[in-house]
């Protein structure tokens, strides 16, 4: 017996010792914001989330052990998350690859933490998420070549697009018209899905041309239905109405300010400023509607508001949710509007 409890003791041990550390950061310093000063801040830094602990859930540390010496689950934090969601009751809700499941964080109501992993439907590559406005979860599985759809509480439902899609990767959900939007990467377009799970919609081809795509990434849509595409090796963002109508489009290549190398996640504030992740330089680009640059967020490192190699994005309210994949966490950030800026405590 008394062996048995010291095998226990020592696995617990090396857990722990194998455990993820982040670095450590000084408390001391400014919280960033952007543009940085003497300019008037509209985004500032607020948190960033690793492990449940850091947004208040707990865990049973018992049930922790188990979960990491019976089923492999990397518990106190990510592996590497890629895409990132909110609910509308306010559940977190984040795609990782490499862990082969996505984290629900309940920030709100019964403040529990719990991974989707698909269950009848496992999930091989999750890379895309996002949540309709009766709170289901849709994930995009990049190597199945499918989008599952879980209940709020991450159970699944349903399957779409078997046989339909090559590389499902981002998603948006157009709450006006109940539709969700799929980027399929590898075909080089866009379909929609009713709630039915019929498609709707499907336009793209391969090109460079108006309403064309190289490997398209990531999609937002605005109140009106417009879409902004990510186009990734075509260097731009593309805008397109419902039925792809092409309206405009912004971006070129290269590394400077504005400029694309590897544009990834997209999304849209309150006042229809476009953020756009740049990947490859580890920064966030933020434009106005038109496609002028208007601020650049982060850089490369491991500090509050730094970034390395970031995918996701998503805009809660005035939240701008972050996947910094290579540094295993979820940046928040605030928007604190065109107005005047509120003070560095709000």
């Amino acid at each position: 017996m008394r062996a048995a409890i010291a095998a226990v003791l020592l696995v617990a041990g090396l857990f722990a010792a194998c455990a993820h550390r982040p670095p450590t950061l000084d408390p001391t310093a400014p919280v960033p914001a952007w543009p940085p000063a003497p300019d008037r801040a509209r985004i500032r830094y607020v948190q960033s989330i690793r492990t449940p602990e850091d947004i208040g859930i707990r865990r049973n540390p018992f049930r922790r052990f188990f979960d990491r010496l019976v089923h492999g689950r990397r518990v106190r934090g990510m592996a590497r998350p890629y895409g990132v969601a909110v609910a509308p009751n306010g559940t977190i809700a984040v795609a990782d690859p490499d862990a082969r499941s996505v984290h629900l964080f309940d920030v709100e109501q019964s403040r529990y933490w719990r991974v989707i992993e698909g269950d009848n439907e496992p999930l091989v590559s999750p890379v895309g998420v996002v949540a309709d406005v009766q709170g289901r979860f849709y994930v995009s599985d990049s190597v199945r070549g499918v989008v599952l759809r879980f209940d709020p509480r991450g159970r699944w439902i349903d399957t779409l697009g078997a046989g339909d899609l090559e590389r499902p990767t981002g998603l948006a959900f157009d709450s006006a018209r109940n539709v969700l939007w799929v980027v399929d990467t590898a075909g080089h377009r866009l379909v929609g899905y009713d709630d039915g799970g019929r498609e709707v919609a499907r336009f793209g081809a391969r090109g460079t041309g108006p309403g064309e795509f190289n490997y398209p990434v990531a999609v937002a849509v605005d109140g009106s239905g417009r879409l902004f595409v990510s186009d990734s090796m075509n260097f731009r963002v593309q805008v397109l109405e419902p039925d792809g109508r092409f309206v405009r489009a912004f971006g070129m290549p290269g590394n400077g300010p504005g400029n694309f190398d590897k544009p990834k996640g997209i999304a849209l504030d309150s006042d229809g400023h476009v953020y756009v992740v740049e990947g490859l330089h580890d920064v966030i680009h933020v434009y106005d509607g038109k496609g002028s640059l208007l601020t650049v967020i982060g850089g490369t490192g491991v500090g509050s508001g730094e970034l390395t190699l970031p995918a996701g994005i998503h805009i809660d309210g005035d939240r701008i949710l972050i996947a910094d994949t290579a540094n295993h966490r979820v940046q928040v950030l605030r928007y604190l509007g065109d107005g005047p800026s509120p003070g560095a405590g709000s």
